[in-house]
């Protein structure tokens, strides 16, 4: 996978946690909510502005 197809890995799981988050509220699904947007807050507000990717060993070559 290269970095450009994991970012768009990355922004189409944020959309899609998005629209579940969205789903959830409007369930008054509360405490699922929190806890899908607490899985995913790192994602979403990165430490540093960015997510670091870290390669699978043995996948580097």
């Amino acid at each position: 996978m290269t970095a450009e197809q994991a970012a768009q890995l990355i922004d189409t799981t944020l959309d899609l946690v998005h629209q579940r988050l969205q789903d959830l509220q409007a369930q008054s699904l509360a405490g699922e909510q929190r806890a899908l947007a607490a899985e995913f807050r790192e994602w979403r507000h990165p430490s540093g502005g960015h997510i670091d990717l870290m390669v699978f060993p043995g996948l580097a070559s």
